[in-house]
């Protein structure tokens, strides 16, 4: 692969992972919506969550579609060098750690806000329950959080040896 393909197959995978993102955020929106105008019948609402939809659908095939065509730039190009493989392990490595930096705060904060609730002095079943599932969910997170750490520390450890470093 010379250096202009491999600088526009970095641009497009870089283009991919803010598509990914922003996937996310559409998704959380149209999740929102959904929640919200449940039972809803006005047009705006309804035509609101089509397109919100549609909109996944679409970024989800152009998602695959940038994906698809840097790896077949990466298929006619050979196998990447160990330099290059580090590199991009090494990538997802950090990915993999800032989200684990970023999920674990999230469980204090869900703490925090059952404190709030119990505080609020309004005792009844829809808190009591709402509470525990906010439990739950901090669970969940918190073993996102290790399961995110195992895979920084599985790359790290892998990547060390690819790249002849010492443990």
């Amino acid at each position: 692969m010379t250096v202009t393909e491999a600088s526009a197959a970095w641009e497009v995978e870089q283009v991919a992972g803010e598509l990914r993102e922003t996937y996310l955020a559409v998704a959380a929106a149209t999740v929102l919506l959904e929640r919200t105008s449940a039972g809803c019948a006005h047009p705006a609402t309804r035509h609101a969550r089509r397109r919100g939809d549609d909109a996944l659908d679409l970024a989800a095939d152009a998602e695959r579609q940038l994906s698809d065509g840097a790896s077949r730039l990466r298929t006619a190009a050979g196998q990447p060098s160990i330099g290059d493989l580090v590199e991009v392990l090494d990538t997802a490595r950090d990915q993999f750690g800032a989200a684990a930096a970023r999920v674990g705060q999230l469980p204090a904060r869900i703490t925090t806000a059952r404190q709030q609730l119990a505080e609020a002095g309004q005792p009844d079943l829809a808190a009591e329950a709402a509470s525990g599932q906010w439990s739950r969910a901090a669970e969940q997170l918190d073993l996102m959080a290790e399961s995110l750490t195992a895979a920084v520390e599985a790359l790290t450890s892998y990547t060390e040896g690819l790249s002849g470093a010492t443990t």
